[in-house]
């Protein structure tokens, strides 16, 4: 077909003949030969005339079958009449009940936007299905409230689509299919599922924190959960159930018998050994997984797979505050681990992170002619010791790990477990334990930095990034506020006791040395601060070598008084540590000011002593002795995160010092990843061979300025926001210029800053990214509000109020004296209608009345703001109500 087109643009072949002739080798000249080529495959029509006006359509099917001799059995089903396009009915039908919104607003595009941005997010972090539901009961409760509702995610897969080539793509070819995924991409992307899916309650929250480590990482994959049914009786009454109890069927009741008493299993799993056993169900399938989920305990998995990124736990409030706006009454019990199941095991990696005294490496700089100090190989992988404990959990049958081989266990080899509540305070206690020596960043000392991972050579430089920072300062401050709240004392691991036992009193000594931030910051650290963060550091790691291999098992109880105060006190150096870098940013970088400020330094060692170490190829390790900072290059993502700790007029000044900064592309009018990167040190990574303007050296990367665009709406500044969107959103583009579909994201745009003009404003890459988590929480707070139910302040009773963010333009009107008005779909059943009589930009404006339409026809008008407790209830059960008009 190509001849030799190496280019494979033009087939060449066929412009010598016919595909008839290439397909039929005819008069011997046009042999196919497929060895030595990597192959593709082409859907080839023959002898075929289309007349003036007609068409043909080509129907392409990809799949995958166990084997070989099933080839004909598919072929000649899905070459029958109908099947293909039963089949493209279905894929729609799918799609259709895979999206939640059903917007109907005065902007076609965005609309349409706006339901492939949800398509899209589902597709990389998963959509959430309900299994377990077998009696009228299970259906009008959520997964925190009955035991027997299972939560399970469906069609994720790494990054999400196949446009990212460099992924190890997979999905199971099962029912409730789904592939493994990245951490970060996973908890991003299901930032918003209990909001478009009530019924799923705290199941991610539980889920993801019980991957916080015991050293404050986590791991990289996350993979399905599985299931086990560890009730025997259980198991006999499933399969008398499903195949029946008639003497003939003995032989398929005993063996479903086995398979689900077997051991772990996932759903669409089951049914492929139901499948290899000829296991004949008499039940329809939709019951039998009901049922056997109904009674099956849950499992979360995930896999160490590759190193420790920086910034993976600066998702979990986000997670936090979703259940909050949705279930604002379940936060104490939730936290301090009340209802049963809240108890939350620790993830055991096989991984390690070295001390200082094994990373901290004597090397030679780029150009070979001076000595640096580098934190290389900063991980032990595998750590044999960790390896043989888990090792001794694998299963003989199988050659799995038992289930048992991923969590942590004390000295008598239990699971060791802790509330939510405990488990963010030990990660907030490991990362303020982590700030580098000047208290501005947390410190990439695990190998990996944050989500920009190609600045892959900013932790060999001990690099350290502020956005980690402001989240700590939200994470703290989130734990004082429930301690301060419930007034409830916290038990946590005796090491971690340990560990806040050291860190005070290194504060405590830093108070008394004296030590204030000169009028002028040196480069250099302080002596009496780089004393501090040695002291602090070498008890990080002393801590981490106690709970390698297992907690001792005994725990330790903290009073709220000592939690609060800690908190306090922790927060005030992390101020602290916020102003040094934004005087850091504006004396010893370019482009910074005291409302743009830095997001990465890297740290010079300028003394050190040799300890006697060497690295796996000879190299001399060394202990750093005193050390200086570096400020990189501005970058978006650190005034993004600021906002979210600083006060609404705070906000804005970030903002109007951005739009003026180089970070704005004004051309574009958009917002660039970071701003010139010349003069940086290559040692940064990989970033720096890009072209400027291109992947991540400024361009305009959507995930990060819908960050942006969030924290601008967050901050109420809504005319600002809406400007900014009328040029970021691709709905509001020029279709020739972004080069794709204006109702998907992109990876990327090229910006001004790309050399060839006419690439600029074009969008790159996989569809699929974080953008879309980013625009559904603009979605959420531009219709429903940031907090649709609360807690009313006098009564402490369950309310429900819309307080959209919508402007004018956005409302359809027909012309006439009709009020204009916009719908959606709330948690995919009940159809929303706003009436903005008013006729004005409805910007944080409470309603005046709110018409609620039961599925009965019967319905009840309310004249108030506020939707009472028993109709909220009702509202977030789903079941009973059908509609919800709401009047401005």
């Amino acid at each position: 077909l190509l001849g030799f087109e190496s280019d494979i643009i033009r087939p060449a072949g066929l412009y010598k003949t016919s595909i008839h002739d290439i397909a039929y080798n005819t008069n011997n000249r046009h042999s196919q030969y497929g060895m030595s080529k990597t192959s593709s495959c082409f859907a080839a029509l023959t002898d075929c005339t289309i007349l003036p006006g007609e068409s043909i359509t080509f129907a392409t099917l990809y799949g995958k079958t166990e084997d070989i001799s099933d080839v004909p059995l598919v072929a000649r089903k899905i070459t029958q009449q109908g099947y293909i396009p039963f089949k493209l009915s279905r894929a729609r039908d799918i799609l259709k009940a895979s999206s939640s919104l059903q917007i109907k607003t005065s902007h076609n595009l965005m609309d349409a936007f706006s339901e492939q941005a949800f398509l899209d997010n589902s597709l990389r972090g998963g959509v959430p299905i309900i299994l377990g539901d077998i009696d009228d009961k299970s259906s009008l409760r959520n997964a925190d409230e009955d035991s027997r509702i299972k939560v399970f995610h469906v069609f994720s897969r790494v990054h999400g689509d196949l446009e990212r080539d460099y992924n190890n793509f997979s999905l199971d070819s099962t029912f409730f299919s789904q592939g493994p995924g990245n951490y970060r991409d996973v908890l991003q992307n299901r930032r918003n599922d209990v909001v478009f899916n009530p019924r799923i309650g705290a199941f991610n929250i539980k889920m993801f924190l019980s991957y916080i480590q015991a050293d404050g990482y986590n791991p990289l994959t996350v993979e399905a959960s599985v299931f086990v049914i560890n009730d025997r009786q259980q198991c006999d009454r499933l399969a008398n159930l499903a195949a029946g109890t008639a003497v003939g069927n003995r032989a398929q009741r005993d063996a479903l018998d086995e398979i689900l008493c077997d051991g772990p299993f996932r759903p669409g799993q089951l049914f492929l050994l139901l499948e290899e056993q000829n296991v004949v169900l008499l039940i329809d399938r939709q019951r039998f997984i009901e049922e056997v989920m109904s009674v099956a305990v849950q499992y979360p998995m995930a896999v160490f797979s590759d190193g420790f990124w920086a910034d993976h736990w600066t998702y979990y409030l986000d997670l936090v505050d979703s259940y909050l706006s949705i279930y604002p009454e379940g936060e104490q019990s939730l936290m301090y681990g009340d209802s049963s199941g809240l108890l939350l095991s620790y993830f055991f990696s096989p991984a390690t992170v070295k001390p200082r005294k094994e990373k901290y490496v004597l090397s030679y700089t780029f150009d070979g002619k001076s000595r640096h100090v580098r934190q290389l190989n900063a991980t032990v992988f595998p750590d044999q010791e960790k390896f043989a404990l888990q090792m001794a959990d694998v299963q003989k049958l199988t050659g799995w790990y038992g289930s048992n081989a991923n969590w942590q266990c004390d000295a008598q080899g239990l699971e060791f477990k802790s509330a939510p509540i405990a488990k963010l305070l030990l990660l907030a206690v490991l990362k303020y334990a982590t700030r580098d020596a000047y208290g501005m960043g947390i410190e990439y000392e695990a190998g990996k930095p944050g989500w920009n991972d190609a600045m892959n050579g900013l932790p060999g430089m001990l690099g350290s990034g502020m956005p980690e920072t402001l989240e700590l300062k939200r994470l703290l401050l989130y734990i004082n506020s429930v301690v301060l709240k419930y007034q409830r004392p916290v038990l946590i691991p005796e090491e971690l006791g340990v560990l806040i036992d050291d860190i005070e009193p290194a504060l405590s000594n830093l108070d008394k040395s004296g030590y204030k931030d000169a009028d002028f910051l040196k480069a250099e650290v302080p002596e009496d601060l780089f004393r501090y963060w040695d002291t602090v550091a070498t008890a990080r790691e002393s801590y981490r070598e106690k709970v390698r291999l297992s907690f001792v098992g005994t725990t330790r109880k903290l009073s709220w008084q000592q939690i609060s105060a800690i908190m306090d006190r922790w927060v005030r150096q992390i101020d602290l540590g916020l102003n040094r870098a934004k005087f850091i940013g504006t004396h010893y970088g370019n482009g910074f000011s005291l409302n743009v400020n830095p997001t990465y330094f890297a740290f010079d060692v300028t003394t050190w002593e040799v300890n006697g170490g060497h690295s796996y190829d000879g190299s001399t390790l060394v202990n750093p002795k005193s050390m200086s900072v570096r400020v990189l290059a501005p970058f978006l993502e650190g005034p993004t995160r600021m906002m979210k700790i600083v006060s609404n007029e705070q906000s804005r000044q970030i903002y109007n010092e951005v739009k003026v900064s180089d970070l704005r592309d004004e051309s574009l009018k958009m917002y660039k990843i970071s701003s010139g990167l010349d003069g940086q040190s290559i040692d940064i990574g990989r970033m720096m061979a890009f072209s400027p303007g291109w992947l991540e050296n400024q361009s305009i990367w959507l995930h990060m300025s819908y960050k942006y665009y969030l924290e601008i709406l967050r901050s109420k500044l809504y005319a600002e926001f809406y400007e900014e969107i009328s040029s970021g959103l691709p709905p509001f583009m020029n279709a020739t210029v972004y080069g794709r579909s204006l109702v998907e994201c992109s990876s990327f745009i090229a910006s001004s800053a790309y050399p060839d003009p006419s690439v600029r404003g074009r969008g790159f890459l996989a569809r699929f990214s974080g953008a879309t988590a980013e625009f559904l929480s603009m979605w959420i707070l531009m219709f429903l509000g940031p907090k649709p139910f609360f807690l009313d302040e006098s009564t402490n009773e369950l309310s429900m109020q819309l307080v959209p963010a919508l402007p004018l333009w956005l409302f359809e009107e027909d012309g006439t004296a009709q009020v204009p008005k916009l719908s959606f779909r709330l948690f995919n059943s009940i159809h929303v209608t706003y009436h903005n009589t008013a006729r004005r930009d409805l910007f944080h404006e409470k309603p005046i009345t709110y018409l609620i339409k039961y599925k009965d026809g019967s319905t009840v008008l309310i004249q108030d703001p506020v939707i009472p407790a028993d109709i909220a209830r009702k509202i977030r059960g789903q079941l009973l109500i059908d509609g919800i008009d709401v009047f401005f």
